[in-house]
């Protein structure tokens, strides 16, 4: 079963499988906004929607913490894209069509 830390140190969500470090997001915070750099999970543990996992878990945050999103990420982008509960937390500058939104 998947579990899900923010690591604030390292600014990275990092997602365990059996307590086993299977992968992570970057992010950096600016002001109130949260800016997803990069998704990256391990060889041994894809295939297991690790990803989306991790996503939603991070974007959850974003909204708990009241932060505005920029998803420079292409997962990111794409979870938010198939998942539309996230749209309100785009950044007003990013707001944008979900069909671009798969395009950046």
């Amino acid at each position: 079963m998947p579990a899900v830390q923010d690591d604030h140190l390292s600014a990275q969500f990092t997602i365990y499988w059996d307590g086993v470090v299977a992968g992570s997001l970057r992010y950096r915070l600016e002001g109130n906004e949260i800016w997803f750099l990069r998704t990256t999970i391990d060889r041994g543990f894809r295939n297991r929607n690790l990803e989306t996992v991790l996503v939603m878990n991070a974007l959850d945050s974003a909204h708990r913490r009241h932060l505005a999103v920029r998803p420079f990420d292409r997962t990111v982008r794409k979870t938010m894209v198939e998942h539309p509960e996230y749209h309100h937390l785009l950044a007003r500058r990013q707001a944008v069509p979900a069909r671009s939104l798969a395009t950046r």
